[in-house]
């Protein structure tokens, strides 16, 4: 016979002891699964995913590695494997010669894991790719964030994070500023003994290179006159040329053929422009007929064709340079336009002293007596 529902309940509430409590529930375990990747061919965690990454790098099939190592980053931008696979994909991608997309890893890294290992290398590794491509503030700008971490820096990376600031301060015209981050660069060229005879770490180049540019900043600060200041002027201006073309040298012995390039520019254009200014001075009061300004010009011309004859040797050295190492940058053309530019001016020089009515020995006897008159006025003012 069933109980009735009261006799059911009478049975409940017998088997409950009075101050019993019912048993608390065990509490829940969190379990760290990993990331599972599926795929129409496999399945794989994102630690197996680096792994293969990692291995077809170690194989050099950098095109492989680079492409795995973006998919982690795209999969979990904020895993613990993120930094490490952006950073490895930059340095994947250098290796293929995809310096664009290397550099955009590397940014990438310090901006969006400024914590990590890595940072402090992508920046410095930022720092000098943004160089080669002459983005000059920004590299100055990842060179601060290279700094950041100063104390971890080898010797090198120092050079390179200092030399970026330097060109930073030089294309913004400060070269004082810019001074100051290539000398903090040479302490460490020197403390390290990285400067040694022979060939230098392509790392200092653009070191010696922001050398050169700040005497070309200081040189092009001097304006000649024809007045009794011209010799100091001009002696003064040359100094800072030959103070840049030391610089410049250093530059070469580091055999990178992009700065090297780009030095050997820098110095042939010096030639020239001072050889424009000169040339484009007025005539002193002296010269106070058609006559004497004539041969004022002529004087002149004669004597600083040697500055193009300079221009142009370097720019053809540069040249050979770059055939010879195959260097493709703007520079190249550049320096071929310039030269162009040298050889028609060379050749108006020429025409220009054809015209006058004096002969060369005329012109080198007014030059001797320039000469004279300009070192007794220098005499004079400086006793």
């Amino acid at each position: 016979m069933r109980p009735s529902a009261g006799a059911l309940l009478l049975l409940i509430g017998c088997a409950a002891r009075p101050g019993a409590e019912l048993a608390a529930p065990a509490p829940a375990r969190t379990v760290d699964v990993p990331r599972i990747v599926v795929t129409p061919h496999d399945t794989a965690t994102l630690a197996e995913l680096f792994t293969h990454a990692r291995a077809a790098a170690e194989a050099r099939d950098y095109s492989r590695a680079a492409a795995e190592f973006d998919r982690i980053v795209a999969l979990e931008p904020h895993g613990e494997l993120a930094g490490e696979a952006l950073f490895l994909a930059g340095e994947a991608r250098g290796l293929l010669g995809d310096q664009a997309g290397a550099l955009a890893r590397y940014e990438a890294v310090v901006d969006h894991y400024p914590e990590h290992a890595r940072a402090r290398d992508a920046a410095t590794r930022a720092v000098r790719l943004l160089s080669y491509q002459e983005h000059w503030d920004w590299a100055g700008r990842y060179a601060d964030r290279a700094l950041e971490h100063a104390a971890e820096l080898a010797p090198l990376q120092l050079v390179v994070v200092y030399a970026g600031k330097a060109l930073q301060s030089v294309s913004a015209g400060d070269d004082m500023r810019a001074s100051i981050y290539v000398e903090r660069g040479r302490d460490i060229v020197e403390r390290s003994g990285l400067d040694l005879a022979g060939r230098l770490p392509s790392e200092l180049a653009p070191l010696y290179f922001a050398l050169g540019e700040v005497s070309r900043l200081r040189s092009e600060r001097v304006s000649l006159e024809p007045t009794a200041r011209f010799s100091g002027l001009l002696e003064r201006r040359c100094q800072f040329i030959l103070d840049a073309q030391r610089a410049y040298s250093d530059t070469w012995r580091a055999y990178d053929s992009f700065w090297s390039t780009l030095a050997g520019f820098r110095l042939a254009e010096m030639y020239e422009k001072l050889h424009q200014d000169v040339t484009a001075m007025p005539p002193p009061t002296g010269a106070d007929n058609d006559a004497r300004r004539q041969l004022y010009e002529g004087a002149m011309r004669l004597r600083y064709s040697v500055l193009l004859e300079k221009a142009r040797g370097m720019l053809e050295h540069t040249l050979a340079m770059a055939e010879r190492t195959g260097e493709r940058s703007d520079w190249v053309l550049r320096a071929q336009q310039t030269l162009r530019y040298i050889d028609d001016a060379e050749a108006r020089e020429r025409a220009s002293l054809d015209r006058l009515p004096y002969s060369r020995q005329d012109l080198e006897e007014a030059l001797a007596e320039i000469q004279k008159k300009a070192k007794g006025r220098g005499q004079r003012t400086n006793p």
